[in-house]
């Protein structure tokens, strides 16, 4: 039976570091199959104005641009067992990190989390209509299910990887129910054909670079939190196959179930269109119960990687009390509809500042520091990353530059791109910059030790 988690930001022991790909896998794909992300497809298909299998692409594209990096900065999450917020010292700085890229992590998952309960809100409001001709009010029922969220993600990480198991064959079932519903409908809007061909939308560069912005912004949002879900992982090669090949997978189901019905219906809403294709209580109730629990395994990790981020903030809290915090505060947030109305713009924002980050984390992480992190120095606020009074300037200044460029350059241009390369190459110019001014001499960089694959 899994049991309440002991640990917070001090490194996973060697020995306790079990987690294979498989389970890896089971709990990034679960997290990633969720209402939220089926909305997202949905409005590649209706904001972005792409054809189904262009908006698959589009998403499918940006998932894997963030993961090729997201794989990199969870390595020393599978390395020495560390939780991305603690990692983040190495580079923002032991301050830095604990009163910047934390709270920035805080904001993000208490977002995500709202939008998930909002969007179950939403689902449960279109299937208990068709079920009862009653209409649920949306806030009451998103607090619901944002307070059942929240009480799974306190117990740890034991219990997160417990109930993704058993949320994983639920929300396949769920998939399998939706697309039977698609490709059997006698409605000719749903015609697998006409779907696939999209008469009303057309491919435009815009549309297609908007949403592998959106969706590669939305992931990179996880860059001071990916190693959280692979620091009970043994080795990287693990990491890398289970994060990457579900998260790929993921995006793939999710954008084709939401675009899906877009392209039939014209609406955002995908959950409306399922409860007109069907009249069956017992397939209604299904689909409702399928709802609540896609939208738990989802929240249940944002919770969790929340209160980690807490605690490193306030180590004193301990991560049961910090974890508590962020639940509530998550669940304040999902009394505000306009975060899943707004959903592509909110996603927008928040991968504004998540691109230059992860630029500035890689240049610093692969160039500056070749893959190596002082353990203990992260832990020292004297240590080795104190940088300038426990903040790194020269990341702030760049993270700085690249969200400036984020917002300045046209979505045609794929602004997720601009924003990690410039953030990287600003950052590596501060530091020759800073280094030279002080020793005379440009810096050299350390060794690549060795590691186990």
């Amino acid at each position: 039976m899994p049991t309440v988690e002991e640990y917070g930001v001090e490194p996973i022991p060697a020995e306790l570091r079990t987690v294979g790909w498989r389970d890896l896998f089971a709990i990034n794909f679960t997290f990633f199959l969720n209402p939220v992300m089926y909305l997202l497809g949905a409005f590649a298909v209706i904001d972005g104005g792409l054809p189904l299998l262009w908006a698959v692409a589009a998403m499918v594209v940006g998932q894997a641009l963030a993961y090729a990096l997201l794989v990199i900065v969870a390595e020393p999450g599978v390395d020495d067992g560390l939780p991305g917020q603690v990692a983040m010292r190495a580079h923002l700085g032991y301050w830095g990190a604990r009163l910047l890229s934390s709270p920035y992590r805080v904001l993000a998952s208490t977002y995500w989390f709202a939008a998930q309960a909002l969007t179950a809100g939403l689902g449960a409001q279109a299937i208990v209509a068709a079920m009862t001709g009653r209409d649920l009010p949306l806030v009451p029922t998103a607090l619901a299910f944002a307070l059942l969220h929240a009480t799974f993600a306190v117990l740890g990480f034991d219990v997160m990887r417990w109930l993704l198991r058993l949320v994983l064959p639920v929300s396949l079932a769920f998939t399998g129910i939706i697309v039977a519903l698609y490709v059997n409908s006698s409605d000719p809007r749903y015609d697998v054909g006409r779907v696939f061909d999209s008469p009303e939308q057309s491919l435009t560069w815009v549309g297609f670079a908007t949403y592998v912005t959106v969706m590669c912004g939305a992931s990179l949002t996880l860059v001071t939190n990916v190693a959280d879900f692979c620091r009970y992982t043994p080795t990287r090669r693990e990491m890398r196959i289970g994060l990457t090949a579900s998260a790929l997978a993921a995006a793939v189901v999710t954008t084709w179930v939401g675009g899906y019905a877009a392209v039939a219906t014209g609406e955002v809403n995908p959950f409306v269109a399922l409860a007109e294709l069907t009249s069956s209580e017992l397939l209604l109730m299904l689909l409702l119960i399928a709802i609540v629990v896609q939208g738990l395994a989802a929240n249940t990790t944002n919770v969790y990687t929340s209160g980690l981020s807490v605690v490193n903030t306030l180590p004193r809290l301990g991560r049961l009390r910090a974890t508590l915090l962020a639940a509530v505060a998550a669940v304040a947030l999902s009394a505000f509809p306009g975060f899943v109305n707004d959903a592509q713009a909110w996603v927008t924002h928040l991968g504004n500042l998540a691109a230059p980050l992860t630029g500035v984390v890689l240049a610093d992480y692969l160039v500056v520091k070749r893959r190596r992190i002082d353990v203990s120095g992260l832990f020292d606020p004297a240590g080795p990353y104190r940088y300038a009074k426990g903040v790194n300037v020269a990341a702030i200044v760049a993270v700085g530059v690249g969200v400036a460029v984020y917002y300045a350059v046209p979505a045609s241009w794929v602004k997720v791109a601009w924003g990690v390369l410039v953030a990287g190459l600003v950052y590596l110019v501060c530091r020759w910059i800073g280094h030279v001014a002080v020793t005379g001499e440009a810096e050299q960089p350390l060794p690549v030790p060795p590691r186990g694959e």
